[in-house]
């Protein structure tokens, strides 16, 4: 018997302030979808389009288009494919209705799509890669986030620089083998048919399939791997982040939220990212949520998901554009993290997490912010954004005090701007110094010299390449137990890549900063000295103790010890 539920938006409350979407189309219809077979069948109007001339519609490469029609008439439109749509991650394709004007380009103001997908279903975690932008597909459940997979047309104003990824929607979900259904913005329903409706502007993630959920004070968790007792504390650690937050940031953190806990269909994978009110885990065994308990990990855990509630401010309460707008979203939510993690967390894994982050910089050659013209210079988006410009961040917290950063995120999240980019940092930052001569100082050293590195490792006490520069963290030695490990970076197993090579359990005394820096030669003669030819990994594991140090050898030297195509040999690194 199919169950048929209708479920209006009223409990969600609105956290967007609308600094860059300034209209907000409208999304009704239909979308089939079958969990066993990794389909979709969808039928949909935008409506309340904005009047634009210079645009683009993304929509999944997956999806295969019946027609496009405008919204008050009955012929197809013939629709072009465009190249040039840089701002797109890649998983979607840039579509425009041609026409014979200054632009090229007509845009009605209701459009109707009718379109289909056929995605693969992984169980075994077979595929080499999964991602926040894969609509994926395990066998259980249906995972997709909004903007990056664009599994529904997303508009994008070119000139402005607005993705118009939010949307108010009427939406009828129809799911034969699904248990529960889920739409960003609305309750989680028990159902294999529901009509979800919504006039919030939402970015529509999706995760239904076949899993528990469980409500507790108002949230949901969705596919929990935690019992009722860890929920509560859970949400007690969670709250006291968000409070920290709301404290330093004067504004209140709205609305009831839902966590989603799910498994890759890479087993190389884990992560977590933000669509709010969802915040997703994708991870399996320690990689969920459960880690969050951990005696070991959990602490380590923890500031990845204290950036995902930096998100609320630097992505949901606000949108970035412009060529530096990846780099405030996700640099200042991992400052925030770095924040959170020194004052309620652990100092040691602040430190830890400021070393490691230059060591992963390594020899990255980053472009300074004044520079930046084009997302293309940001090199390794990664390195820039997770690592480069929170340490860059950190530092300016040091030289200007807290209480002036603070001032200075205020700003960025409130000063109205058209676009977020170097001139507003600029402009922001200059209005809460209020000091002309320490804001030139501070735009020197880390927004326009080419030795920013150098100038935030000699701030924050961080190894400097070969100098090891005293740590105002006061970082103590520890016993470590180590082995390095390295196998094929891809193609595992066939003839041009079957090397894998370990060393011994060696012991060491020492500081992190010490730990890192005797790694390094290492890493460098792995590189060296690799015998696959699609390139070799580089692992460098330590432990407390060295029973679990043996424990992990061998659970890693397990998989290639029983298949012959692998040739294993034990180096003396």
């Amino acid at each position: 018997m199919i169950k048929k539920i209708t479920i209006f938006l009223a409990l969600f409350v609105s956290i967007f302030q609308l600094h860059a979407q300034d209209t907000i189309p409208h999304l009704k219809g239909r979308v089939d979808i079958s969990i066993a077979k990794g389909t979709f069948d969808c039928n949909f109007t935008l409506s309340n389009i904005p009047k634009i001339n210079d645009y683009y519609i993304r929509l999944n490469t997956g999806m295969n288009i019946r027609f496009i029609k405008n919204g008050n008439g009955t012929n197809p439109l013939h629709f072009d494919k465009s190249l040039q749509d840089t701002m797109s991650s890649g998983e979607s394709s840039a579509y425009f209705l041609p026409a014979y004007n200054d632009f090229g380009k007509f845009l009605p103001r209701t459009i109707q799509f009718s379109y289909v997908g056929m995605y693969p279903v992984i169980t075994d975690t077979v595929s080499v890669v999964d991602w926040k932008g894969n609509i994926a597909f395990n066998g259980k459940t249906l995972r997709t986030d909004g903007f990056q997979s664009a599994w529904y047309p997303v508009l994008y104003d070119v000139k402005r620089d607005i993705t118009y990824d939010k949307v108010s929607y009427e939406i009828e979900v129809n799911c034969l083998d699904c248990k529960t259904i889920y739409v960003n913005g609305n309750p989680p329903v028990e159902a294999t048919h529901a009509l979800f409706k919504t006039e919030l502007p939402q970015e529509l993630t999706l995760f239904s399939g076949n899993y528990r959920m469980v409500a507790m004070n108002g949230n949901y968790f969705l596919n929990p791997d935690m019992d009722d007792s860890q929920l509560k504390q859970f949400e007690e650690v969670i709250r006291s982040y968000k409070s920290y937050y709301e404290k330093n940031l004067l504004i209140p953190y709205k609305g009831n939220a839902v966590y989603i806990q799910t498994t890759p269909v890479s087993k190389h994978n884990a992560w977590l990212f933000a669509s709010y009110p969802t915040i997703v885990n994708i991870g399996f065994g320690e990689y969920g949520m459960k880690t969050f308990f951990d005696k070991k990990k959990g602490d380590e855990f923890k500031p990845y998901m204290a950036h995902e509630l930096g998100h609320y401010y630097f992505g949901a309460y606000r949108a970035f554009n412009s060529e530096l707008g990846g780099m405030i979203s996700e640099g200042f939510s991992e400052f925030l993290s770095l924040q959170v993690t020194k004052k309620m967390i652990s100092d040691s894994v602040y430190a830890m997490k400021l070393e490691s982050k230059k060591s992963s910089l390594g020899n990255f050659k980053a472009t300074p912010f004044s520079a930046i013209k084009s997302k293309n210079d940001y090199n390794n988006r990664e390195l820039y954004v997770y690592y480069y410009a929170p340490l860059i961040f950190t530092a300016i917290q040091k030289e200007i005090g807290e209480q002036n950063m603070w001032k200075w995120i205020r700003l960025i999240l409130q000063k109205p701007a058209s676009f977020t980019n170097y001139r507003f940092l600029e402009q922001t930052l200059s209005e809460a110094l209020a000091n002309k001569e320490k804001f030139d100082l501070i735009k020197e050293k880390y927004f326009i010299s080419d030795s920013v590195m150098k100038n935030v490792s000699l701030e924050l006490g961080l190894t400097n390449g070969a100098e090891n520069i005293a740590s105002p963290f006061q970082q103590s030695a520890k016993t470590y137990y180590y082995f390095f490990f390295s196998g094929p970076a891809t193609d595992a197993g066939s003839p041009e890549s079957k090397t894998i090579k370990y060393s011994e359990i060696h012991e060491i005394t020492c500081t992190p900063s010490e730990l890192s820096k005797m790694a390094q030669p290492i890493f460098k003669r792995i590189k060296e000295e690799c015998e696959n030819e699609a390139g070799c990994s580089s692992d460098f594991n330590t432990y407390e103790t060295s029973e679990s140090a043996k424990s992990a050898l061998t659970r890693w030297l397990k998989p290639y010890l029983v298949n012959p195509s692998f040739i294993i040999k034990k180096i003396a690194f």
